[in-house]
């Protein structure tokens, strides 16, 4: 009781394992009587004895036990078994009374002889059921010896409670080793509460990772473009060229939402986490080491930090296009005060003291523009407010989209946008109801394209029909030009011998023409009345077939 009771208080201190079974060995000695004491383990393989600890052996005896042969539990033959290999293998204690009187054969005999070993006593460390053998107690005497029944009993009960000895010790150590990963897990837990309370951002979610594993870290998109990266670089990481191997894993692992080993030669290797937020992939995590594996939970912690802040960029980012659209909006329709306009507007850095080009688009398009326009959908189409647009490129990016396409005023003054408005969503309608498809710019109709402010789409459709509908008619069944010739002269200033030599023909046939023109549109043109309204029934055609020009 008095050696259990050491034992414990040393197991209870957490001696190191070599000095606690040296203590045992010592009270094994004092117990049975014997001379000295060793203790051997079962290696990983359980088919290995290992020389572990002992009491009052010499350093001699110990270097030339384990020169010799392996101290196998299950030997090729008789010559090379030892006593504490049969006591594990047999599951029983045993006795060697003489060592003199074996075998001349065994290599351990002249061993023993040479350290003054004559008798010995092996017995299993385990429980009194046989089972979970921890190895083997040794017990010498440098005389030849019988054994007495309680110095048998004593050295089995012994051999028994050195094996739960180290079963609790090895339960222990596994205790405090998991006490240890829930103490890193709950300081990796509040380094990550830390980084969210204070907004570290996706940046600094990744320093932190690069920092906590001493790895690289990088952040890819799917597609494998780069989105973030942190810690050393790692040549190689993540591969640029990737084989159809690497690519059916990576294809695997977003598609079961789980991380996988990459090798990448040598020591080094990566963990590559996919990130999904609501069940889509968004990204993937590479954590890459050269010498070894990072920690897989750490990555897994710092990888829902990630998907979280994947989410709130994402949040941001719909916000703002959601704030945006309804700054459009509000502003073409002309729902809000300037004041409150202008305050949003510099909350989403956005600068509306520019100067904006007023665009009118089909809804679904989503042309390639520069300068943070503003995007909103209203009355059914797109409003597209280009800051300080080139209006020749702005019509290029809007090539090929079906259409019509109207580019309209450029506004400088928040009061300026509903009757731009207006006009575009006019020109629009009737460049829609005449089926034109293709980019109309309204600089192109002059100071007559005002009237698409005020006018209504059919008003004017009726007006254009009423004057050019029986020139028209008349240029198409005889061949004449008595539109064009009309048009030609009303942007000459109303000159006869301008629009002669533009158009090539003697000044008579000019005024012919226009004479016809009157008869034909019931009204004249050399009369400022008729004039205005063929003005305005030109610029309506205009508009109508203009959407049609490249």
């Amino acid at each position: 009781m008095t050696a259990a009771a050491d034992i414990l208080r040393a197991l209870n201190a957490d001696e190191p394992r070599e000095a606690l079974l040296s203590r045992i060995a010592r009270h094994t000695c004092a117990l049975v009587r014997t001379d000295s004491c060793s203790v051997m383990l079962l290696d990983d393989t359980g088919e290995r004895l290992v020389l572990t600890a002992g009491h009052a052996l010499t350093e001699r005896y110990r270097r030339d036990l384990e020169r010799q042969a392996p101290l196998l539990v299950h030997p090729s033959g008789r010559e090379s078994d030892l006593p504490a290999a049969r006591a594990v293998r047999e599951r029983r204690t045993v006795v060697l009374r003489d060592v003199g009187a074996t075998d001349a054969t065994w290599p351990w005999r002249e061993l023993a002889l040479t350290e003054g070993i004559r008798s010995l006593l092996a017995v299993p460390l385990g429980g009194l059921d046989g089972r979970d053998l921890a190895g083997v107690l040794v017990g010498y005497t440098g005389h030849v010896r019988d054994l007495a029944p309680d110095e048998l009993a004593a050295a089995e009960l012994m051999a028994q409670y050195a094996g739960t000895v180290l079963r609790t010790a090895e339960l222990r150590a596994a205790e405090q080793a998991t006490i240890r990963r829930l103490e890193r897990a709950e300081q990796q837990d509040r380094e990550l509460m830390r980084l969210l309370l204070d907004d570290a951002g996706l940046d600094g979610v990744l320093d932190a990772l690069a920092a906590a594993l001493d790895a690289s870290v990088t952040l890819e998109t799917p597609e494998g473009s780069p989105l973030g990266r942190a810690g050393p670089e790692v040549a190689g990481v993540p591969p640029t060229a990737r084989s159809r191997a690497l690519r059916r894993t990576l294809a695997a692992a977003d598609a079961h939402r789980t991380m996988v080993q990459v090798p990448l030669g040598g020591s080094a290797g990566a963990w590559v986490a996919p990130i999904a937020v609501a069940g889509e992939l968004v990204a993937r995590l590479w954590v890459a080491r050269v010498d070894g594996w990072a920690d897989r939970p750490v990555i897994e912690r710092f990888s829902l930090l990630v998907a979280l802040e994947m989410l709130r960029r994402r949040q941001a980012v719909e916000t703002e296009l959601r704030l945006t659209r309804d700054l459009a909006v509000e502003l073409v329709s002309g729902t809000g005060d300037e004041r409150s306009l202008l305050d949003r507007s510099d909350a989403l850095h956005h600068d509306l003291r520019r100067p904006h080009t007023v665009v009118l688009a089909p809804t679904g398009t989503a042309p390639v523009l520069g300068g943070s326009p503003l995007v909103g959908e209203h009355e059914g189409a797109l409003v597209v407010l280009v800051p300080e647009a080139d209006r020749a490129r702005l019509a290029a990016a809007f090539a090929g989209v079906p259409g019509p396409v109207v580019i309209g005023p450029t506004v400088t003054a928040t009061d300026g946008y509903p009757p731009a408005w207006r006009m575009v969503r006019t020109a629009h309608a009737l460049a829609a109801e005449a089926g034109t498809t293709g980019v109309l710019d309204l600089d192109d109709l002059g100071v007559a394209a005002l009237l698409l402010e005020t006018g209504t789409p059919d008003g004017l459709r009726r007006l254009a029909d009423h004057r050019l509908g029986a020139l028209e008619e008349h240029d198409r069944t005889r061949g004449t030009d008595l539109v064009a010739t009309l048009r030609v002269w009303v942007r000459s200033g109303c000159s006869t011998a301008d629009t002669a030599r533009t158009l090539h023909v003697h000044p008579h046939t000019i005024s012919y023409r226009l004479r016809r023109v009157a008869e034909l549109a019931g009204t004249d043109p050399r009369r400022q009345e008729g004039l205005f309204e063929l003005q305005v029934a030109l610029m309506v055609r205009a508009v109508q077939v203009g959407a049609a020009r490249p």
